[in-house]
């Protein structure tokens, strides 16, 4: 199917904004569910009735679950915005930016510290994977004499050197955000087929492929607007949920 033609069948159209704008409220569920909910039934363990467990439990997989949708959305875009950015490096400072700035506030939001050595924020996963795209892009267009299977021969292996990498930084989705992002951008222009293989790309996320039921009506000509509100939102939601936990817990 022509893309042009794929595009003006769509009768409903998100524009980048908009699906980033639901994509963070699903983000904000999903970290209400793990730093408040979760840690308040560790931290009064002893204390909760088996009703009000039951209860807290049941809060807690739906907040989980629904939030799931949000990680898809955000790899998208990040896709995205490596193929129309102006400035790749530009982008790249972004993302290693607030990779550093997001630290300190995810710890605290999920774990209650200021430092997490066991895990590390997903922008910095993001990040991983923009450079990685950098070197698929430049293995596409620099590997002269080769055959198309020799090159995405290439290609995948370093996708495999950028899930291990992320691995064993301990990052947020790590390999899953490096399967995705690749996918995604194999796909990039293959129509609906591509909304299709990242659902499959997902399927190892309970709810995840949902989420692709919203970006099938992803606008590509809506411009996005607010880009920095969009970064500031995640360690500011994350300085939120602590703050809240601290008063609840």
């Amino acid at each position: 199917m022509d893309t042009n033609t794929f595009l003006t069948d769509k009768k409903i159209r998100l524009s980048c904004n908009e699906l980033k704008l639901i994509a963070c409220v699903l983000m904000f569920i999903d970290h209400f569910g793990y730093g408040v909910i979760h840690n308040y039934m560790i931290s009064h363990a002893m204390d909760i009735l088996p009703d009000e467990y039951k209860t807290l439990s049941t809060a807690y997989a739906i907040c989980r679950g629904v939030g799931r949708l949000a990680f898809p959305i955000f790899c998208f875009f990040i896709v995205e915005g490596f193929i129309r950015t102006r400035s790749v490096i530009k982008y790249i400072g972004r993302l290693a930016a607030f990779a550093i700035l997001s630290e300190i506030p995810f710890d605290l939001g999920l774990y209650g510290a200021p430092v997490k050595w066991e895990h590390q924020n997903v922008i910095l996963t993001f990040l991983i994977a923009l450079i990685m795209l950098v070197v698929i892009r430049y293995l596409e267009n620099n590997i002269w004499g080769l055959s198309s299977p020799v090159i995405y021969f290439t290609c995948i292996c370093a996708v495999i050197a950028f899930a291990d990498a992320a691995f064993l930084l301990n990052t947020d989705y790590s390999w899953k955000c490096m399967l995705l992002t690749a996918v995604l951008y194999f796909t990039r222009n293959t129509g609906p087929f591509r909304y299709l293989a990242g659902a499959v790309s997902t399927c190892w996320e309970k709810y995840g492929p949902i989420s692709f039921l919203l970006l099938y009506f992803y606008d590509p000509d809506a411009r996005p607007k607010h880009k920095y509100a969009f970064y500031l939102f995640y360690p500011v939601h994350l300085l939120f949920i602590y703050l809240l936990a601290k008063l609840i817990i």
